[in-house]
């Protein structure tokens, strides 16, 4: 009897100790901090980048939420979002932005969706609204810096 207490007294402290594991795993992965966007003054030296597709685009405060479909699942893939430095003089005025995928040379081929977050703050226009027209997205996405 002792022994089976003992075995199922073991069983549970291992599983209590992954599951901390689990958490402290997911616990970092959420505590990252969200990229801000990047201003540039050419964007060529990003266009030769891995292949994407994206699913849904929204602004909440000065948060981009882009969701994304990728192939892949063996190496970690990083993500920047780009802002050209100039911007269209027009009403409202419009800067171009483009999402950079660096696939670090994964192979595989499982469709991978990932929700993807930037601080666009520096994406904003002094003056008010900025329309972004992000490269891939046929949807221009109207912005006003919030404080």
């Amino acid at each position: 009897m002792k022994q089976i207490t003992f075995f199922v007294l073991s069983a549970l402290i291992l599983t209590g100790m992954s599951c901390k594991s689990m958490k402290e795993k997911k616990q970092d992965k959420n505590d990252k901090s969200i990229p801000s966007a990047i201003l540039v003054e050419n964007m060529e030296e990003y266009r030769n980048n891995a292949d994407f597709s994206i699913t849904d685009v929204a602004i909440e405060g000065n948060i981009m939420n882009i969701d994304v479909q990728y192939s892949g699942g063996c190496q970690e893939h990083e993500f920047k979002l780009l802002g050209m430095k100039a911007i269209q003089k027009s009403l409202p005025p419009k800067r171009g932005v483009f999402l950079y995928h660096n696939s670090n040379g994964d192979n595989c081929r499982s469709i991978v969706e990932e929700k993807l977050q930037f601080d666009i703050s520096v994406l904003a226009y002094e003056g008010g609204e900025i329309i972004l027209n992000l490269d891939a997205w046929a949807t221009p996405i109207s912005y006003t810096k919030s404080n």
